[in-house]
């Protein structure tokens, strides 16, 4: 089984990864995926072609490489620009997604222990890439608009207005509870977020046990 774990800036989806890892099961993270895909040298000839060599920058190990934090400047006061840089690295980040995923459950297979055969996939813009169809199921981790503006000031050197920018600029969280299978609400504390996990959890041992129920008949 594959879970599409997401949700928004601030809203907490990380932590939820780490507390699942934590419990045992295996996360596959998109935002390192992206970090491996960027440095594909076709994909720095792509990007130099599109947006320039400006956006590189020295590295003593690396030589040059591409600067995230310079692409993001541009792709986010861009559409056009944005559209044209997903279209250079979504293809490479689903290919290198699916072959992990597909690694991961052969690994798994002669795992007795039913909650080692769970994949869960960490990836923020799931619903805006349109990946949906990708996963078994989606679990969307939320938080009420001025909490997760209290995180992002927390943890980002952003003002105000830029942490409010990027949640306005993403899909809203009612919307993407619509397009989810699970929802874990994230407005407490860290003991309270244990909690709603194991919640989640337990929901979803009790959904497996229907579905084998289910075939065995």
């Amino acid at each position: 089984m594959v879970i599409g774990l997401t949700g928004g800036i601030g809203t907490g989806k990380s932590t939820v990864s780490q507390i699942l890892k934590d419990r045992g099961f295996t996360v596959i993270d998109l935002d390192v995926i992206s970090h491996e895909v960027v440095k594909f040298p076709s994909v720095v000839e792509k990007i130099i072609k599109n947006f320039g060599r400006e956006v590189l920058v020295d590295n003593e190990d690396e030589n040059y490489i591409v600067s995230r934090k310079k692409l993001g400047k541009i792709i986010f006061a861009d559409k056009e620009k944005r559209f044209a840089l997903n279209s250079i690295m979504h293809p490479e980040i689903l290919r290198v997604m699916r072959k992990k995923i597909l690694e991961c459950k052969l690994k798994k297979e002669k795992d007795e222990k039913g909650k080692n055969k769970i994949i869960f996939v960490e990836i923020q813009l799931l619903f805006e890439v349109q990946w949906e169809k990708e996963f078994d199921y989606i679990l969307l981790v939320a938080a009420k608009r001025d909490m997760q503006v209290k995180r992002i000031l927390g943890r980002d050197k952003r003002s105000e207005k830029e942490a409010w920018d990027i949640i306005n600029s993403q899909m809203s969280l009612d919307e993407k509870r619509g397009k989810s299978d699970f929802v874990i609400e994230n407005d407490g504390n860290i003991d309270d977020l244990n909690r709603e996990v194991d919640k989640f959890l337990k929901i979803l041992e009790q959904q497996q046990f229907q579905k084998i129920k289910i075939h065995e008949r």
